[in-house]
């Protein structure tokens, strides 16, 4: 009885500890989401951006935005820091590497955070920002880690390798190609891990380390590759052209573009494939390798790879400064500034915003435009309970564009949200008290606010605002001088 008891013990811890080195479940828990690397969140983002906070760090950030079941942003920079970062855009801890992190970062299932640097070292660091391990290789990490199933850490390597590592930093197995993988290695449903290398290769890994295939790709390969519903792979490559690869092995398609493709692919629920390209273009292409629409930004899409929210909208960075948002038909749906280039990828949050790193050096969290107006009846003396404030937001041609009733209080809070970027003018009105109306400014830079206060416009008691009342206030104003 004991030694069953043992036995079981031992078991079930061995399930716990598989189970908790697996990747976490959280709304963006690795890079391109999911192991697949499908780019395609549960969440959509905003209608009309607007800056919620830029977190600053020391130097550029290549590094793409993970997110924690607590809302905590983890992302990397070239200042040599891993960067956990609150909800709130303050500090949660900075890990300090050896060197430049390039790699983004992985979230396992126990909270442990795994990142690469070009100090030729994969980090594991614990929720609180201490060193958990590191795994050392012979060459920089600008790759980004993913982890298997059962616990066991992918990740290419500067020195050729493509290396297991198991969830204590021991040494699994290294398999390996012909030069440097800086490309992120996705694992299909059956375990199989897919990378691509800088020997023009994508490589096909079983999970012991053994080759499955290895299909050729024209050029160099930094993109990291996708995995559709139906098995196939996608990969980008710098003979300017996204490769879909059948599960087996054999060319399936090429899609051509018009320069380097270092973007990593992203796959819409339609099977619709989404490609950055370095000749300034996203491309949207068809399952059959066909060209769906192309959208063009002012520069190369260099290293930023497409997410795609829950509405269809697809978002992805360029080198001209900004993170843009397109719609599922081509067309831009906005264009969110930032200080430098975006070679970050975006991620997607489960309140709807965004998070993307620029190489102005900080983390950016974009969320919808918030026009917030205080009311204040001041000067009333009663019971609030029965009267109501109504706002409305009009437009510059005069039409009302938003509108909201809402009980009054001696200061009432009426806020509107995903506003598209652009002046209005706010009407505040509540009975018996004077209207306002007021200009403003709705923009990308963070949340715009109006005040104002209401004076009572029944002046001789009588319960109507009527002309009596109106002669009583010009007599005021002239007595005042006014």
């Amino acid at each position: 009885m004991k030694k069953t008891s043992y036995m079981s013990a031992i078991i079930l811890a061995a399930l716990c500890a598989g189970a908790n080195a697996q990747l976490a479940s959280t709304p963006w828990p690795t890079f391109h989401h999911d192991l697949l690397h499908t780019g395609l969140s549960p969440y959509s983002g905003p209608l009309s951006p607007a800056k919620m906070w830029a977190f600053g760090t020391g130097m550029a950030i290549h590094s793409s935005p993970v997110i924690g079941s607590d809302g905590t942003v983890y992302v990397g920079s070239v200042d040599k820091k891993l960067y956990a970062v609150n909800p709130n855009g303050m500090q949660k801890w900075a890990f300090t590497t050896g060197s430049l992190v390039y790699s983004s970062p992985t979230i396992g299932s126990d909270g442990t955070i795994y990142v690469g640097s070009e100090d030729q070292n994969l980090y594991a660091v614990n929720p609180n920002g201490t060193l958990k391990w590191a795994f050392a290789t012979r060459g920089n990490i600008d790759s980004s880690p993913a982890i298997g199933p059962d616990g066991t850490v992918y990740v290419g390597s500067d020195d050729d390798n493509l290396y297991a590592v198991n969830p204590n930093g021991t040494q699994k197995w290294a398999f390996r190609t012909g030069y440097w993988i800086q490309s992120s290695p996705a694992i299909g449903s059956d375990g199989t891990v897919y990378v691509g290398s800088q020997d023009c290769n994508l490589y096909a890994v079983n999970p012991n380390g053994t080759q499955k295939w290895v299909c050729t790709t024209g050029l160099f390969t930094w993109s990291s590759p996708a995995i559709g519903t139906d098995g196939t792979i996608y990969i980008g490559s710098w003979d300017c052209k996204l490769h879909a690869v059948n599960p087996n092995g054999t060319p399936k398609w090429t899609f051509a573009t018009g320069y380097f493709i270092d973007s990593s692919p992203a796959i819409g629920p339609d099977g619709t494939v989404y490609v950055g390209s370095n000749d300034c273009k996203l491309y949207a292409v068809n399952p059959d390798g066909t060209q769906k629409w192309a959208f063009a930004t002012g520069n190369e899409i260099y290293y930023s790879s497409p997410s795609i929210g829950s509405d269809g909208t697809i978002y992805v960075g360029s080198e001209d400064n900004n993170l843009y948002a397109v719609n599922p038909n081509g067309t831009q749906k906005w264009a969110f500034p930032t200080g430098l280039w975006v070679n970050s990828s975006p991620a997607i949050g489960a309140d709807g915003t965004v998070y993307v790193g620029s190489c102005d050096g900080k983390l950016y969290r974009i969320g919808p435009t918030t026009l917030s107006v205080n009311v204040g009846l001041d000067n009333f003396i009663g019971d609030f309970s029965l009267m109501l404030v109504r706002v409305n937001v009009l437009d510059s041609t005069g039409s009302t564009v938003a509108t909201q009733t809402v009980p009054a209080a001696a200061t009432t809070n009426v806020t509107f949200t995903n506003l598209p970027q652009g002046s209005y003018t706010v009407q505040a009105f509540a009975p018996k008290w004077l209207s306002q109306s007021q200009a403003v400014t709705v923009g990308a830079s963070g949340p715009a606010t109006v005040s104002m206060t209401l004076l009572n416009g029944d002046l001789n008691g009588d319960n109507f605002v009527e002309d009596q009342d109106y002669s009583i206030m010009g007599l005021a104003w002239y007595q005042e001088g006014t």
